[in-house]
């Protein structure tokens, strides 16, 4: 669940229906001209992703795998729109535009539970750039500078009560945070909790991770700032010396400062003999 909304407004969704492009087909400009007009010549992009705080590369996986490069098209009032996954870094138009002076725009999106997607960055225009007949113009590489951080903010729930004495009666949590964006994005990622009912949980060991007190459902663990991506969280639930509960859930991140909130469901050890 995502709480906060820093993001541009995604408008240009309703230019996707190309109202006023010349016999618009298949999405772009003049695709079914007269025979007597010069064929349509086409566009190419490249683009590049940085973090706007450290300045590094980020790649499009961070942000999510369904980013998406949007870039719209103008010519003396009409309009057009091309999209892109992002994770190809460059592409091709679909569609044709007829021979002239083109005006572009670049959005970065990522998909959002609203089902509308969400503008996340935008890069430098690029105005009257020429689109010869039946040839392809390579655009200036476009850079976009996004907020690759989040919030990560989750529970931990041993069942319908609680997690402490007089509910599941666990002693204390073991907790460590992995990435989990494939062999160039994996290892530990070492974080600080801090528990709103007091105190902080150093998850920075992920091999031996240390055991720290109970923490109760009602409790919220947070950190405040996390790079986005996937990571898989591993939790265990202690009483005394036994490994009663778990959790091994994939979570992810999202960019621009928002939060990833959630509760995690225990599992219960139930082969584990003293435990509930």
């Amino acid at each position: 669940m995502w709480s906060r909304a820093v993001i541009l407004a995604a408008g240009l969704l309703g230019l996707a229906g190309g109202a006023g492009c010349d016999g618009c087909n298949d999405g772009g400009f003049d695709a079914a001209v007269p025979d007597s007009r010069p064929p349509g010549g086409t566009f190419s992009l490249s683009w590049t992703l940085s973090d706007q705080g450290s300045g590094q590369p980020v790649t499009c996986d961070k942000l999510d795998p369904n980013a998406t490069v949007f870039v719209k098209v103008s010519r003396e009032g009409t309009g057009g729109l091309e999209s892109f996954s992002c994770r190809g870094m460059q592409a091709t138009s679909a569609a044709r535009f007829a021979p002239g002076l083109y005006n572009f725009t670049f959005e970065l999106h990522i998909p959002a539970p609203s089902g509308q997607p969400l503008t996340i960055a935008t890069a430098s225009a690029q105005n009257a750039v020429a689109i010869p007949s039946a040839q392809d113009v390579a655009l200036a590489p476009v850079a976009f500078q996004v907020n690759a951080t989040g919030m990560l903010q989750i529970q931990l729930a041993a069942g319908a009560g609680a997690n402490c004495a007089g509910g599941a009666g666990i002693t204390g949590f073991q907790i460590s945070l992995e990435h989990a964006g494939g062999p160039d994005d994996a290892g530990c990622a070492p974080v600080v909790l801090a528990l709103s009912g007091g105190g902080t949980y150093n998850a920075n060991n992920c091999s031996a991770p240390v055991v720290g007190r109970c923490i109760e459902s009602s409790e919220t663990l947070t950190v405040a700032s996390l790079p986005s991506g996937p990571y898989q969280i591993h939790v265990t639930g202690k009483k005394a010396n036994m490994n009663c509960w778990s959790n091994n859930d994939t979570l992810r991140v999202p960019p621009q400062g928002m939060v990833f909130s959630q509760t995690l469901n225990l599992a219960l050890a139930s082969q584990t003999p003293g435990c509930p």
